[in-house]
């Protein structure tokens, strides 16, 4: 009896200090959609479908990496979220990308840069745009009339 107890215990001792360790977070990498989402700029005549928003929770306890750069990160995927959500739209793409900040006192912020909230555990990032359809551009070749001489 003496000897099982002895296994138990150990067994108990080497699960309990093998999962002593915390794994890392892994981050995968995203890339803004150039094309199909718009900061600003967007000289392009549009119809707009609707407002399109996206939000993406994230780990940052990591200390691999800075808190702005995950913060990028996942602006980036919430921006790329945006599009999916446009596209079940059949919006051609997402214009006035903005990130949207809740303050204590329910005020509203949206800022054209990434800004996300962070409790120390976890990160978040709201984001919104406008899913748009790309209007036909006119052409532009002039007639050329005929004249008499």
């Amino acid at each position: 009896m003496k000897s099982h107890s002895k296994q138990i215990i150990w067994g108990l001792l080497v699960s309990v200090l093998g999962c002593s360790s915390v794994p890392e977070p892994q981050h995968k990498s995203y890339h803004f959609p150039k094309g199909k989402a718009f900061v600003e700029g967007v000289k392009r005549p549009y119809k707009v479908l609707g407002v399109v928003r996206a939000k993406v929770n994230f780990p940052t306890l990591d200390p691999m990496r800075e808190e702005v750069d995950l913060c990028k990160n996942y602006y980036f995927k919430a921006v790329k979220d945006l599009v999916s959500s446009a596209d079940e739209q059949e919006a051609d793409a997402v214009v006035d990308v903005r990130s949207v900040v809740f303050l204590a006192d329910g005020r509203r912020e949206v800022y054209p840069t990434p800004e996300c909230s962070d409790d120390g555990l976890e990160g978040q990032i709201l984001v919104q745009g406008l899913a748009v359809k790309w209007e036909k551009i006119p052409d532009q070749k002039l007639d050329k009339k005929k004249t008499k001489s």
